[in-house]
């Protein structure tokens, strides 16, 4: 019944209610008698104002995501294409594929009709899968969205392209989201929260976007349309005046100008049944007069449907933007990003490293193998859109529901790409030839595409009395130092199971080094037993007090890289922090000291867990006042790291707290970079410069926190710092001081706030929580730091004594794919979408154009450069096993080979 309530009343507004009569002349007060006259005069008045109409609707925060389907639905998509069939002028948006996906599951009858409509310019449809948050993924999950966006429709619903890119309610751009657009065929974007007005956004590499803003909110023409009649002539008159004053500056006839009628359910449904009866109005306006002044005839703009596209793609030749922004716009509702649901969000980082990983290895069987026959396509698709399938609407009405569903996504993502790199590796593994090696083979994979050092662990298993003491060995049968810990023993005092660590060194890009485990009579590592507070090696010295580190030398630098005065290296902390996940708010809202608790403020009691040749261990246990603390920190003797591992236990979840770890580093305002998708930004220099708009009145610089990828770094002129980190929100100013200089890189552990639906849930988050973070010292810069930080988090891979086939094929150590320059990162690889090629995605991360080569670990015939989403574009000079190929600074290019 309500569906036939609303469709009625869209029938009737299209008939028109308060149309004027023929040759009115309308009395207005003088302001908007001289913007009439004035837009009458104008070349404006010989074009059109395009309105393009939509719903915003995030997958679920009006209510639970299966409710949200049916609402949108049977409120929404069922009348607006009916009125498609009443109305032959009608036309409308859809902001995302995924929206198109769940009606055309619910209604397989209307395919045909809907993809006609589409095909008549009736129907545009936005070019991403959904509207995230941009900073929250990996940058392969961006690319993701527009292979579920721009490509899926143009393979599913007649070669529609894609042209607009929608996300119009999250206040907050990644840098490298313009290049990623353009290059997957999406050249412009409609979002709100900023700016009012057109204009091109630009990434780093020179890729740039046309966007149009409506301003601080999407419901800009919703609430126009609210007004009473003359003011809203009013308005419209003064926004048509604003935009030809900046804007239709090419000398070309038919110039146009946007409206976007933009709005959601729960709001007052009166506005938007005005719509076809103000467009009547403004339509039928011929004759004006004010007190004062003549009657005039005028002649203004029409009002007309259309699309997103269709306005882009008829200003294009009207209207030359004069305004080029760039850079990083960080998230204004950061605490979305992991502080406020830790779980799932360290779940989603977890699926991005995994899903590539599961990729590149997939792929390297099935061209060992000489075919696809057994990739597992379908798996990683699923699992791939599971991955980006949570969109900014976390929380809301039903937002427990929401909450676990989102989750469960990623949790399914991550299961799924642990699975199929486990079955990957396993088979490449049984493929190696070991020739005369002696013992059980460990098989180090590493995914990155770069040699790497690395400490490796790994479980091994043996049968009474057979192995009392153990050894390990590379390929050249040269012996590692290994330290033994979790030892269980039989009866007879032989090991039944050990875990091993050891260094693995030089392990080939995108590539495997195998070694051996030997049985021997040698005696295990032993445990320590007495500290004094200080433990050292060749790269640090680290001095132990209450609450975390009191000092950390860094020996081959010569310099002391904390300042303990206020808190100590690994300190956790709590504060009190009232917000909500998201809001109309107009800064990031910050934590204050109404509530301060803190690790130093009582007696740590730090203990030796386990010493030996690759690391000493220190533990810790400590209340505090909402939770217990463990804390594990690892100094390694073979590579220069510093590892802390956090436990935060028995979490009350009590409301409005805020866990942080704190690292005081001895520099005054140090230069701060962090990484985002396929980049990085140093703080006050690669963001968009100027505020976010009249609403977001702060500099956008001055944000934090932030966003982060799998780093944060700070320099000054004498050193470098970076923390590699589990989790995804960071800062690095002092919250209970803000007037202090120091650099404290702090990454946020938890959260606990509240959704900012008027009925939506509290974000407790009650119970265990774990993170990782990782430390190293280097000569000043970030991209000393890069590999270093992306590397802790992607992890190497190993398979222990992997089943063999019959005849091995491979040597005990190799590199698949290798690049010939630092500078540039293999970011995965993978099946083509459309045939049996392969492709592979590397970006460039230091600023720096290349000529660069791909060495590949096979004969390549020939290869391709293609856009984002696998159209061929140029042929690449391919020669024997190597792919050459030019990459800009900052670019992001797709290829595949065969």
């Amino acid at each position: 019944m309500k569906r036939v309530l609303i469709l009625s009343a869209l029938l009737i507004c299209s008939m028109g209610l308060s149309p004027l009569r023929a040759q009115e002349t309308l009395n207005f007060d003088v302001e908007t008698y001289d913007l009439l006259k004035a837009l009458s005069k104008s070349k404006l008045s010989d074009g059109h104002i395009l309105l393009f109409n939509t719903t915003h609707e995030d997958i679920a925060w009006l209510d639970e995501p299966e409710i949200c389907k049916i609402d949108r639905d049977e409120k929404w998509l069922t009348p607006y294409i009916e009125k498609l069939r009443a109305v032959p002028d009608f036309k409308m948006d859809i902001e995302q594929s995924s929206i198109v996906m769940e009606y055309l599951h619910r209604h397989p009858e209307e395919r045909e009709a809907f993809i006609d409509f589409i095909d008549q310019g009736r129907i545009g449809i936005g070019g991403a899968y959904v509207q995230a948050y941009e900073g929250m993924y990996s940058g392969e999950s961006l690319a993701r969205q527009f292979y579920w966006g721009a490509k899926w429709m143009e393979n599913n619903l007649n070669g529609y392209q894609a042209s607009t890119y929608y996300n119009v309610d999250v206040p907050g751009r990644t840098m490298q989201m313009p290049q990623l657009a353009k290059k997957a065929g999406v050249e412009n974007f409609v979002f709100s929260r900023h700016i009012k007005g057109l204009f091109y956004w630009e990434s780093p590499d020179g890729s740039r976007v046309r966007c149009y803003s409506p301003g601080n909110h999407y419901m800009d023409f919703y609430n126009l349309l609210g007004m009473e009649d003359e003011e809203g002539i009013q308005k419209m008159a003064r926004d048509a005046v604003d935009w030809y004053t900046l804007y239709n500056n090419l000398p070309t006839k038919n110039p146009v100008m946007p409206v976007m009628l933009n709005y959601e359910f729960i709001w007052d449904q009166t506005p938007v049944e005005n719509l076809e009866p103000f467009i009547q109005k403004w339509n039928g306006i011929q004759y004006i007069t004010a007190a004062g002044r003549e009657k005039i005839k005028v002649s203004l703009p029409k009002i007309i449907f259309s699309t997103a596209d269709e306005f882009f793609e008829k200003v294009e030749k009207t209207s030359l933007p004069q305004k080029v922004i760039k850079g990083e716009r960080p998230n204004m509702w950061v605490y979305i990003h992991g502080a406020s649901h830790q779980h799932a969000l360290k779940a989603s980082r977890e699926g991005d490293i995994a899903l590539t990983q599961a990729e590149k290895f997939a792929t390297i069987n099935a061209l060992l193998e000489g075919s696809f026959a057994r990739y597992p396509e379908d798996r990683l698709q699923k699992a791939w859109e599971a991955k980006i399938y949570p969109d900014h609407g976390w929380g809301g009405k039903g937002g427990n529901v929401t909450d676990r569903t989102f989750l469960q996504k990623f949790l399914f993502a991550r299961s799924e790409a642990d699975a199929i790199l486990q079955a990957s590796i396993k088979d490449i593994a049984g493929k190696i030839d070991h020739g005369e090696q002696q013992g059980i083979p460990i098989v180090v994979f590493n995914s990155l595409s770069w040699e790497r050092d690395g400490v490796v662990d790994f479980d091994i298993k043996f049968d009474k009395g057979k192995a009392f003491g153990l050894q390990l060995f590379n390929r050249l049968n040269q012996a590692i130092p290994i330290q033994i810990s979790k030892v269980v023993n039989y009866d007879d005092n032989s090991i039944a199971s050990a875990r091993i660590h050891f260094m693995a060194e030089e392990v080939p890009s995108i590539g495997f080094a195998t070694y051996y485990v030997q049985t021997s009579n040698k005696g295990r590592n032993e445990k320590g037993s007495s500290f004094d507070g200080v433990v050292e090696n060749n790269y640090y010295r680290l001095r132990f007090g209450n609450g975390g580190l009191e000092q950390i030398l860094d020996k081959e630098l010569g310099v002391e890289l904390i300042d303990p005065g206020k808190f100590k290296a690994g300190e956790i902390f709590a504060l009190n922090s009232v917000g909500n996940g998201a809001g109309e708010f107009s800064a990031v809202q910050q934590p204050d000291t109404k509530f301060f608790d803190r690790l130093s403020a009582s007696e740590t009691r730090w203990s030796v867990q386990e010493e030996g040749p690759v690391f000493t261990s220190i533990v810790m246990r400590q209340p505090m006042q909402d939770a217990i603390v463990e804390m594990e920190v690892k100094l390694y003797h073979t590579t220069k790291k510093i590892d802390f591992d956090v436990d935060l236990l028995n979490w009350n979840g009590t409301m409005y707290r805020e866990f942080r770890m704190a690292f005081p580093l001895g520099l005054d305002n140090g230069r701060v970079t962090y990484e985002v998708p396929f980049g990085a930004v140093t703080v006050g220099e690669d963001e968009l410069k100027g505020t976010g708009g009249e609403f977001y009145k702060g500099e956008v610089s001055k944000i934090r926190p932030r966003a982060i990828g799998n780093w944060i770094s700070a320099s000054d002129s004498d050193y470098g710092v970076t923390i590699a980190s589990s989790v995804v929100t960071a800062d690095w100013q002092d919250p209970t001081d803000s007037l202090s200089q120091k650099t404290i890189l702090q990454p946020i552990l938890l959260a606990s706030r509240k959704s900012c639906h008027h009925e939506g849930n509290d974000y407790h988050q009650t119970g265990d929580h774990s993170f990782s973070f990782s430390l190293t010292s280097h000569k000043p810069g970030w991209r000393n730091g890069r590999q270093f930080g992306t590397a802790h988090n992607e992890k190497f891979q190993k398979v222990v004594n992997p089943i063999r086939y019959r005849i091995g094929v491979l040597r005990n150590k190799q590199s698949f794919f290798s690049l010939s320059e630092s500078n540039l990162v293999i970011s995965t690889l993978k099946k083509a979408e459309d045939d049996n090629t392969a492709v592979i995605r590397i970006f460039e991360a230091d600023g720096q154009d290349s000529d660069a080569k791909i060495n590949v670990f096979n004969t390549v015939d020939s290869a391709w450069r293609t856009s984002l989403i696998e159209k061929t574009e140029s042929e690449l000079r391919a020669k024997d096993n190597t792919i050459s190929i030019e990459v800009g600074h900052n670019a992001i290019e797709t290829l595949k080979f065969k």
